[in-house]
């Protein structure tokens, strides 16, 4: 991936770090036959497992619609100038909110929102809203003034590939342009405390925990104390600081949904702690928390720094010659340091869920990760990601995969998703039985994914990995997904994602666009399926 923000989703594929173990094997054949000292009393996992979901990220080239105020999820501004190129305007003013301070001679702001390439957003009349004074204008014709006054624009919006482009090229630097909300059609009259956009909210409903990796930037995040976090009085909630952590609440307590964080590998203890207090006096006390390091802290790719972060200050600590051995050592030391603070701040464990992970198919790192000073003892659950995609977007299967038959395509990830329940058993079954700990899934669903590929075959194959996602056939190969896991005993499993356009990086999107007609999305429905045949079940 060559930018988070042209590139939102991993596409690393969780197995590819495998080749780097091939040297550490003698300490794998040590493995799990080390007996830990003797845990408490796991859970019992449940008959149906429940379903949680991973949100899509929030970036203005989403097809998601989170809030009823689109301005959060607009780019941060792009400096213009006539006759300059684009992007090329000079530095901006900005006030400590983001907004437009004050603006040269000649010189314009502009931001986008919905550039996703399809024109997946709200058509109708939008509602702008502002303080300040100034001049503001829209291109690209998506967007007819109807009527305009001081503070506030009535809109006609027509979906363009090109989304919604907002100018500003004026302000008054004694009152500059700021606090602008663009209200999505439908709801100028809603309650103005009213956050969420009522279609998010309603196919996010049937899911009861949320992992808010991707909204909280967790991948390669910069944030280090609890001054640079994102804010709720920010100008965009979209400029890769992730979203502020009372908005991630607020959604939490509407949905009465479990929350799952990912603290930023670099926060502090100060910054944990603020984050666990705030947490502890907002959210709904009958909600637990899932509470976790960073993500992946294993996986090697490019956008996931706090591999390289864990790996040095592993080896900075003396945790282990190796250099992957002392990532994953760190990765459990300062996860239990995190759980601490947190047990500290709730006074307790009985709200919060602590959560360890490694990588699915390398049961090495689990090892590594919870026998380490005995990590295993201050968690509650393991969490891997078992995604299915028959292997083949692994780049040296693309020969085969050129001459294979989607019959072919379906057979092979079928084959694989039946080999799922004799490997989590054979490999993971230490973890409830000895280690005390439930096994859940932090991730997973389908990873079709051809970024991978060489540029000749690339567009092939996306078109052909989209087309599989949205087949029919999709929906009954969850079914055997979700079953599958049920049965070899996993516990809650977190879809990724809820909402996502399908690109060469990965098919993620449960739906591809926010207001998909539910007939044209198998994913979607094979979940909620699932979640149905579950609550009759219990």
């Amino acid at each position: 991936m060559s930018s988070r923000r042209r590139h939102p989703f991993r596409y690393f594929r969780e197995g590819i770090l495998i080749v780097l173990f091939i040297s550490m094997l003698g300490l794998c054949i040590v493995g799990f036959n080390q007996s830990p000292t003797p845990p408490t009393q796991a859970t019992q996992a449940p008959l149906y497992p429940q379903l949680g979901m991973n949100l899509g990220q929030v970036v203005s080239y989403t097809s998601q619609w989170p809030f009823v105020d689109a301005m959060k999820l607009s780019r941060p501004w792009i400096s213009g100038r006539a006759g300059a190129a684009f992007g090329e305007g000079g530095p901006l003013k900005l006030t400590p909110e983001g907004w437009i301070a004050a603006l040269e001679p000649g010189q314009f702001a502009e931001t986008i929102m919905f550039d996703n390439g399809r024109g997946h957003y709200p058509a109708g009349r939008y509602t702008l809203l502002y303080e300040g004074e100034g001049e503001i204008s829209f291109t690209f014709d998506s967007a007819q003034i109807v009527n305009q006054q001081p503070g506030r624009m009535l809109l006609d919006i027509t979906p363009m590939d090109t989304g919604i482009w907002l100018k500003i090229s004026q302000t008054n630097p004694q009152n500059p342009i700021r606090n602008l909300r663009l209200i999505l059609p439908g709801l100028e009259n809603a309650d103005s405390q009213q956050l969420f956009h009522p279609l998010f909210l309603e196919r996010l409903r049937p899911f009861k925990t949320l992992r808010f990796m991707n909204w909280m930037e967790t991948n390669g995040s910069d944030l280090q104390e609890w001054g640079d976090r994102p804010q709720v009085t920010d100008a965009t909630q979209a400029a890769n600081k992730g979203v502020a952590l009372e908005y991630l609440i607020e959604l939490a307590n509407t949905l009465q949904a479990n929350p799952w964080f990912t603290l930023p590998h670099k926060a502090s203890d100060d910054y944990v702690r603020r984050f666990a207090t705030m947490v502890r006096d907002r959210l709904d006390p009958g909600l637990k928390v899932y509470v976790e390091y960073s993500n992946e802290v294993w996986n090697g790719a490019p956008d996931f720094s706090q591999h390289q972060y864990a790996k040095a200050q592993g080896l900075a600590s003396g945790l282990s010659d190796d250099p992957y051995q002392a990532s994953l050592r760190y990765y459990a030391q300062r996860s239990v340091e995190i759980f601490n603070i947190w047990e500290s701040v709730f006074g307790g464990r009985d709200h919060i869920v602590r959560v360890l992970a490694s990588q699915y198919v390398n049961p090495w790192t689990a090892e590594q990760v919870l026998t380490w000073k005995d990590a295993y003892k201050s968690a509650d659950v393991y969490a891997i990601a078992p995604y299915f995609s028959g292997e083949w977007d692994y780049l040296e299967n693309l020969p085969r995969l050129l001459k294979s038959s989607e019959a072919e395509i379906w057979q092979k990830m079928e084959a694989e998703i039946k080999s799922y329940g004799p490997f989590i058993r054979e490999n993971y079954t230490r973890i409830r039985d000895e280690f005390g700990l439930d096994l859940i899934a932090y991730e997973g669903g389908q990873h079709l994914t051809s970024a991978a590929f060489d540029q000749e075959h690339e567009e092939k194959i996306t078109q052909l990995f989209t087309s599989l996602n949205r087949h029919p056939r999709m929906a009954s190969l969850y079914q055997q997904y979700l079953n599958q896991w049920k049965e070899a005993g996993g516990g809650l499993l977190c879809h990724f994602v809820d909402v996502s356009p399908y690109t060469r990086f990965g098919s993620w999107g449960a739906l591809e666009y926010q207001d998909q007609p539910l007939e044209t999305a198998p994913k979607y429905r094979a979940l909620l399926d699932f979640i149905k045949v579950g609550d009759k079940a219990r």
